[in-house]
């Protein structure tokens, strides 16, 4: 008996992963289509402006763009299956936003401030992004990503 006894219990995956995986994969997951879509030139109901601002991305950053979206979906998978990994992609994702961001505003291409549609959402994506590294990064902190 003392053997069994001396065993910790189970630990249970708190209910709250589920929702912020699962959210997390949706919200990275239809930004990655729309983006994805806009750079390849199919998204409906763009400006003309709009598409040629997609159009004359450089590779690098459309790339960079690309890792930005990806990693956050990796991110929230990995959250999904416990992954201590969900950190850094989620990092991954945020320093992604940063730069790309950072460089459309330096170089006076940032489509941010448009409208109040896009500052809404541009902030939306910011807020969605450090939240979720903070939450991946609080899970790993209590033991919850291994």
């Amino acid at each position: 008996m003392s053997q069994f006894a001396a065993e910790a219990p189970a630990s249970r995956t708190p209910w709250h992963v589920w929702v912020v995986g699962i959210l997390s994969f949706l919200w990275n997951a239809s930004g990655a289509y729309i983006i994805v879509t806009a750079q390849l030139g199919r998204l409906a109901g763009v400006s003309e402006a709009e598409a040629a601002y997609y159009a004359a991305q450089a590779p690098w950053f459309v790339a960079l763009t690309d890792i930005a979206l990806f990693s956050a979906i990796a991110g929230a998978l990995a959250l999904l299956i416990k992954s201590r990994f969900a950190v850094p992609l989620f990092a991954i994702s945020l320093v992604s936003i940063v730069v790309t961001n950072g460089y459309d505003l330096i170089m006076g291409t940032s489509q941010m401030f448009n409208n109040m549609g896009t500052i809404v959402t541009t902030c939306l994506i910011w807020v969605l992004s450090v939240l979720q590294l903070w939450y991946a990064a609080a899970m790993r902190g209590r033991g919850v990503l291994r």
